[in-house]
């Protein structure tokens, strides 16, 4: 064993753990499994036309809001991943924090997040492999299978190589994203036809008329979607090399570096594009402005881009949403726990988890192919999880300060405060205006509340009990 893992290894065993995992993340692995998951292009790709729909061009600043206020959120993220670098973030603070009943749930909503988000992933990957645009239902569902399976194939291997893949797809991403911005501001400022008031339209496209309140609600979710998963280098903290100094800078870092790099390519995108009302109709709007304006070439290029930046993050789902499940199973918090929580003793990764998640995917994009209910659903029971995990860390009485390490400090409580706030507001942005472009009024909250019954019924018949003998939980 490396004696340099061993500090690492010993701030384990304290939370009762034994090294299982296989330590083998550096700095920059750590912030690419976050940024990954963010996943800027992603984002733009899986829900720009929604929210363009929504209020034209003003999405730049629904933007900016989400960015603000997720700072906030990862603050505290941070500062909990400093406490406990363990695998199962939100389940494990919570638990801890509160009790083991309050952290299955807050454990539950995060699945949910992530085994929607992650085919919701592929089959934004699928969409834009659809170079035809033939648009059929059940071409994009096989296409997307067959993506979740490749996906897995890569995390039965090893931690290796899911970071090798996903730092290549990183790199990719960040260099496209640079690559793509001086494009566009460059052109910007030698082309004179770029309309400067397309970041003010704030034109609804669904009804023709001036956006109201609930339709920039509605449009947070392209940011609220994308802006997400920058805890993920949490999730992973027992693969990763000094997780109390490594984690909680990946975790702020990704997040502001994707805030930025959004607003500005945002900004170009808009600025670059023709008409608003050709975007909220395209299933490929960056696509379809590229080539626009600067011919298929670019277009085609930029295509490339997505599909290594999409891929990479298809990978940081997996990765973050099979840990998670590890970790509550480590803990009989699942069903099936015996099996889930099994490490492979050659490549020390998740097996069982990892299909899991892959059967899981499978039927729910066989089930649900709509891909803006998909990730308003992930995106609900993202930001419920986020709530109860704001409310455990506001339970400060059992936060201990680490000397040396990353603290909000006299602040604490104030940026706790905006956060839980912030949080609520997305949930309510989310589930309480009626947006009826889906066939049915109100569905993503709709389809999260079924999840969460789902949640309950698992809570009373199975875990409750386990609980309440002492068979399951963190160790004390």
């Amino acid at each position: 064993m490396d004696p340099e893992l061993a500090p690492d290894n010993q701030e384990l065993e304290k939370f009762g753990y034994k090294q299982q995992l296989d330590r083998s993340m550096g700095r920059f692995s750590s912030f690419a499994i976050s940024f990954s998951l963010i996943s800027i292009i992603t984002g733009i790709t899986a829900n720009f036309s929604f929210g363009v729909q929504q209020v034209g061009g003003s999405i730049i600043w629904s933007w900016s809001l989400v960015s603000f206020g997720q700072f906030f959120v990862a603050l505290v993220m941070a500062d909990l991943a400093v406490r406990f670098p363990i695998s199962g973030y939100g389940y494990q603070w919570t638990s801890r924090l509160t009790s083991a009943h309050v952290g299955f749930f807050v454990g539950w909503f995060l699945l949910m997040q992530f085994i929607t988000g992650f085919p919701g992933v592929c089959q934004a990957l699928a969409e834009t492999i659809d170079f035809n645009n033939a648009n059929d239902d059940w071409y994009i569902t096989l296409v997307t299978l067959g993506i979740i399976s490749l996906i897995a194939l890569v995390h039965l291997f090893s931690i290796r190589i899911v970071t090798m893949v996903n730092n290549g797809g990183v790199y990719v991403e960040l260099l496209g994203v640079a690559l793509l911005i001086i494009l566009l501001w460059g052109s910007f400022v030698f082309v004179s036809n770029f309309d400067f008031a397309n970041l003010f339209d704030t034109t609804n496209h669904e009804t023709d008329n001036k956006a109201g309140v609930s339709s920039f609600a509605l449009s947070l979710l392209v940011g609220a979607w994308c802006l997400t998963g920058f805890e993920a280098a949490a999730d992973l903290a027992e693969e990763t090399r000094d997780p109390c100094k490594t984690v909680p800078k990946a975790v702020i870092f990704s997040l502001l570096s994707a805030a930025i790099a959004g607003f500005v390519l945002i900004g170009g995108l808009l600025l670059a594009a023709d008409s608003i009302n050709l975007i909220q109709i395209s299933k490929n709007p960056l696509r379809l402005i590229l080539e626009s304006q600067f011919g298929s070439v670019v277009a085609n290029i930029t295509v490339v881009i997505i599909l290594f930046s999409i891929f990479a993050c298809g990978v940081a789902c997996m990765a973050t949403a099979t840990r998670l499940i590890y970790s509550m199973a480590r803990d009989n918090m699942l069903p099936f726990s015996t099996y889930l929580r099994r490490i492979h003793p050659r490549y020390k990764i998740p097996r069982n988890a990892t299909i899991a998640v892959w059967l899981l995917g499978c039927l729910f994009v066989v089930t649900v192919r709509e891909l803006s209910l998909i990730t308003s659903i992930s995106t609900v029971a993202g930001y419920l999880g986020y709530c109860g995990i704001i409310w455990a860390s506001m339970n400060s009485v059992k936060l201990k300060e680490k000397q040396g390490s990353f603290s909000l400090g006299k602040y604490r409580r104030l940026i706790q405060t905006v956060a839980l706030i912030w949080t609520i507001t997305v949930v309510a942005a989310l589930t309480i205006p009626s947006n009826v472009s889906l066939g049915i009024a109100h569905l993503s909250a709709k389809s999260t509340f079924i999840s969460l019954m789902i949640g309950i019924t698992i809570y009373f018949f199975t875990i409750k009990n386990r609980i309440n003998k002492g068979n399951a939980g963190p160790p004390n």
